[in-house]
């Protein structure tokens, strides 16, 4: 009915397809840093829609915020490490090929780093500083940019070629 590639030869039509689909990975990249941008753009222009539209995914408390001429940034400081790491983490992962295990095994670590930050200053045990909420966002954002990578890649190589991507997903090749 339908002849099945081997296996090299769709090894081969997956490495072509990342190579075409890499402007998923650098536009996704584009988008975060243009939203960090347009974040910037806000706080100096005063839009108080957009800073509303923010509210919705971050506290926006202004000790936690950068400042540009004295108005806070309508994110918190661990929001725009997140997007940083976004932007960073798509374009890392379309060069080194990582194990999807280990990296989950990563974003574990970090989202318990980042509960225990929070939960420690609740708490009391400690003050929650600037470079804890950097580096806990910039980790979360290059790790779960692994994740959405990956499925941007899949939806890539699905719309570009659906007959051989279900073809090559689903089908084994063997007869029974």
């Amino acid at each position: 009915m339908f002849a099945i590639a081997d296996s090299e030869s769709l090894k081969k039509s997956f490495v072509m397809d990342d190579k075409r689909g890499r402007w998923v990975g650098f536009a996704v990249s584009g988008l975060f840093i243009g939203l960090i941008s347009f974040v910037g753009f806000v706080a100096v222009s005063g839009i108080p829609i957009v800073g509303a539209f923010f509210n919705e995914i971050c506290h926006q408390v202004p000790d936690r915020c950068y400042h540009i001429h004295g108005i806070a940034l309508p994110v918190c400081v661990r929001c725009i490490w997140i997007y940083l790491g976004l932007a960073t983490g798509h374009i890392l992962f379309i060069y080194w090929k990582s194990e999807t295990v280990r990296i989950t095994r990563a974003l574990i670590g970090v989202i318990t780093l980042m509960i225990l930050d929070v939960l420690l200053e609740k708490l009391g045990l400690y003050e929650n500083w600037f470079w804890s909420r950097a580096v806990t966002g910039s980790l979360f954002g290059l790790i779960v940019s692994h994740f959405t990578l990956l499925g941007l890649r899949e939806l890539y190589c699905e719309f570009t070629n659906p007959f051989t991507y279900v073809r090559s997903k689903f089908f084994s090749g063997r007869t029974h």
